[in-house]
């Protein structure tokens, strides 16, 4: 009995035991399977979740595994954490603001690429950086050449401050020149108006004077004229025996002028005991006579002409060559032979007016010295050299004209614009001169013509 009721107590616990586990069991079972729908239903809403970021066809492009593969890499990110944490750098790389969205980023990107000609972000931004750096590259360079300009200008300044100082001086200088001419003026005003004064005052005496004498002379030309109508019938009575009675005022020996000394009539050139030192000259002619007394003249007064006309071709000191350029035939001319010229006075003393610049050094390199050297030449052959084309002027011996250099910046020392200024008043005074001397009908020689005219020849050309 006893042992029947263990058993069976036994049995009733593993009944009870095995009632509690099935229990346990199914509550496990209904627990877990209430998990598993509440599992499946967290599943099929994340698989519709999911399709919202990916999609299933999509899971498998090489760009999405690749886009998840580089999710990983970033520590380990999902790849939307992955796209938005690189959506935030593009945003703050390209904007500024890393929370622009991606439409915002994609309008600025297009309205970019637009304006650069529908160009790739990255071809814009490179060539943009490009031309940064060219932008930079010139603006170096202009910042180069500002301060180069800026050192020019600097240079300049003081240039200009140096040519502005010297022509300070030098308008001081003039000033100061100016008024010394301007007292000179002030002088020479004075003493004009004296002499004006003076001038006038004899002219109204010798104007007072001349009227005086021309009513006194008025009356002796009345009485003159009735004493020449009774000596005009004197005279015509007379007239037959005038060249009889007639006297000479000079002698016919006083007219020769000179004599043939030697004759060369297969040249038809004669030889003149006169020369240099008698003032002949070249080109000067003469009237040849077989002695002093067929020097006369006719009823008019006037000397008849010669046998023959020389002209003198070569002159010496104390002789010359001439050539006969008329010849009576039948009357020819021989030693001894007498020559006169009615208008030849070796006893004139010819003026000469000497100006410009002259090579009597025979250098090539005319001087205003050489003119000097002229003047001396003038007083040796027995004429006077004087400064201005008075009346009894006979010549103007005319160098080179002086040479008038470019006028001198207002940044020339003083000394250049002085000597610019007397070269400047030489040229005119040549000008002058000539011009003068062309409407008074003055023999106008260059240098070559006064050694022609002269005979002279410098000394220095002479070594």
């Amino acid at each position: 009995m006893a042992g029947r009721t263990s058993s069976n107590v036994g049995t009733g616990v593993a009944i009870v035991l095995l009632g509690i586990t099935s229990l346990g069991l199914f509550i496990s079972s209904a627990v877990l399977y209430g998990k598993w729908n509440g599992a499946l239903k967290e599943l099929n809403d994340a698989k519709v979740g999911i399709k919202d970021f990916i999609k299933d066809g999509e899971r498998q492009q090489d760009d999405v595994r690749q886009l998840v593969e580089a999710a990983r890499k970033a520590q380990g990110q999902s790849l939307t954490g992955y796209l938005v944490k690189t959506n935030q750098d593009l945003a703050a790389a390209i904007t500024g603001n890393s929370r622009d969205a991606a439409d915002r980023l994609l309008e600025q990107i297009k309205k970019e690429s637009e304006k650069a000609g529908n160009l790739p972000l990255l071809r814009v931004a490179q060539e943009r950086e490009a031309k940064i750096a060219d932008l930079t590259k010139q603006l170096e360079q202009s910042d180069g050449a500002r301060k180069a300009a800026q050192t020019d200008l600097k240079n300049e300044q003081d240039r200009v401050s140096g040519i502005v100082a010297r022509h300070n001086e030098t308008v001081t200088a003039l000033n100061t020149e100016v008024g010394k001419y301007k007292e000179e003026l002030a002088l020479y005003r004075g003493g004009i108006d004296n002499v004006r004064n003076q001038m006038q005052s004899q002219f109204d005496t010798n104007l007072a004077s001349s009227k005086a004498r021309e009513t006194e002379l008025a009356g002796r030309l009345a009485d003159m004229q009735q004493k020449n109508l009774i000596l005009e019938d004197q005279v015509s009575r007379l007239r037959g025996e005038r060249s009889k009675t007639t006297a000479r005022g000079t002698s016919e020996e006083a007219l020769i002028d000179g004599y043939i000394v030697g004759n060369s009539p297969a040249q038809k050139q004669v030889f003149l005991n006169i020369g240099r030192r008698h003032k002949v000259v070249i080109g000067m002619t003469f009237a040849v006579y077989a002695d002093a007394n067929a020097i006369k003249t006719d009823d008019e007064g006037n000397y008849k002409p010669g046998k023959a006309t020389i002209e003198i071709i070569n002159v010496g000191d104390d002789t010359s060559t001439a050539r006969i350029i008329s010849e009576t035939k039948g009357n020819p001319v021989v030693n001894g032979d007498v020559i006169a010229n009615a208008f030849y006075d070796p006893s004139k003393i010819y003026k000469f007016v000497v100006f410009g610049n002259f090579d009597t050094k025979g250098t090539g390199n005319p001087t205003a010295a050489g003119r000097t050297d002229i003047a001396a030449m003038v007083t040796s052959w027995g004429g006077e050299v004087v400064d201005d084309l008075e009346g009894d002027v006979d010549f103007l011996v005319l160098g080179s004209r002086p040479v008038l250099p470019p006028r001198p910046g207002v940044d020339q020392p003083i000394e250049v614009v002085q000597e610019y200024v007397r070269l400047e008043r030489s040229v005119n005074r040549y000008n002058d001169l000539l011009k003068n001397a062309t409407a008074m009908g003055l023999p106008v020689l260059n240098e070559n013509r006064f050694y022609t005219l002269t005979g002279q020849t410098p000394i220095s050309r002479k070594r």
